[in-house]
């Protein structure tokens, strides 16, 4: 099974590969998409290093929770993945108007289009969220911008399962009173 060759194995066989612990598969994904992933960040972050360092968060975070993640789009998953990724390394960086506009001119792939601006949503998301405190933030930015798991979340924190959820239900509830009923929360919970 070691020479297999997986060029015209489906993302849903590799991920189901993989998830058994299959390391050739996992090298499939990485080199089926890197180049793409790699041009999609650059122009969101023009930084070379910041990209790469980007692209191997996203990667080894798909390896080591292989068991635990239930992926079911992979192209789209990791096109979000490595995009929210990229924005939270510069939402904490101050942005020039040349930064926003590019940020603001990305193209999405079609995979991952949707009828929602999602550049508006994490904004809106961003600043009604800023006055929860630091670890109920924490919690809600690592489940629903970086697809961390309620379990994945509690091991991290040494918390429990029912904190964590209580901690993304009052971030939710918060959201709902900030921005109220738009489609975007609607969007939102649904990904709970």
């Amino acid at each position: 099974m070691n020479e297999r060759n997986f060029d015209n194995q489906s993302d849903r066989e590799l991920l189901s590969l993989m998830k058994d612990g299959n390391q050739l598969s996992f090298n499939e994904i990485y080199d089926r998409y890197w180049e793409r992933l790699y041009a999609y960040v650059y122009k969101i972050l023009n930084d070379k290093w910041l990209t790469e360092d980007t692209l191997q968060e996203v990667f080894t975070n798909v390896w080591v929770n292989k068991e635990q993640t239930n992926i079911v789009n992979l192209k789209s998953y990791l096109f979000n993945a490595v995009r929210n990724r990229a924005l939270l390394k510069i939402r904490g960086a101050k942005l020039t108007k040349m930064d926003e506009q590019i940020i603001k001119k990305l193209s999405r792939t079609p995979a991952v289009d949707q009828n929602f601006n999602q550049k508006d949503l994490e904004h809106r998301v961003a600043t009604a969220i800023k006055v929860l405190p630091a670890r109920c933030r924490s919690i809600f930015y690592m489940n629903k911008f970086d697809h961390y798991s309620i379990d994945e979340i509690a091991t991290h924190y040494n918390i429990s399962r029912r904190t964590v959820q209580n901690q993304i239900s009052l971030a939710l509830k918060h959201l709902k009173k900030e921005l109220g009923d738009s489609v975007i929360v609607i969007a939102l919970l649904s990904v709970v």
